[in-house]
């Protein structure tokens, strides 16, 4: 046991490493990202004191240290490149996808009401004026399963 312990405090690269991997692992079972960045962190001071041999403690502070960065890189990160998509409100709602999509009026729109095909299928689809068989039209809302179209001029 002596000899054990004798082996990892003088190898403290391989102890990093390893916990590295075990929280990349612990990652892959689904923690939804917290220990994707403390994993990476962990890597990176292992190869650090692989290459430079430096006390056990200060390689605690750099883990740390690495774990903050590279978590707030990736916070910076999202927030430039749209990540924050839930306060726009669109979870579980493909059909805003449809939003600007010019389509054929396959179904007369009298009355306000009538059907739109988009690719291989037909949708209910509302306008403020009679569209005919034929026309354009172009998606500008969407209510639950209901398209807001207006004519295409």
């Amino acid at each position: 046991m002596n000899e054990f312990l004798s082996a990892i405090y003088t190898s403290p690269h391989w102890v990093f490493i390893a916990l590295g991997g075990v929280l990349l692992i612990i990652e892959l079972l689904g923690t939804g990202g917290y220990s994707l960045w403390s994993g990476i962190s962990a890597l990176i001071v292992g190869i650090i004191a692989w290459v430079i041999p430096v006390s056990w403690a200060f390689l605690w502070i750099l883990f740390a240290i690495f774990t903050l960065l590279t978590a707030y890189v990736w916070w910076v990160w999202l927030k430039k490149h749209g990540g924050d998509k839930a306060q726009k409100g669109t979870l579980n709602q493909p059909q805003n996808d449809l939003l600007g999509i010019t389509t054929e009026v396959v179904e007369a729109i009298h009355h306000g009401r009538g059907r739109v095909k988009i690719k291989d299928g037909t949708w209910s689809a509302t306008c403020d004026h009679d569209v005919a068989v034929g026309e354009m039209v172009t998606v500008v809302g969407v209510d639950g399963i209901i398209l807001k179209v207006v004519r295409v001029s």
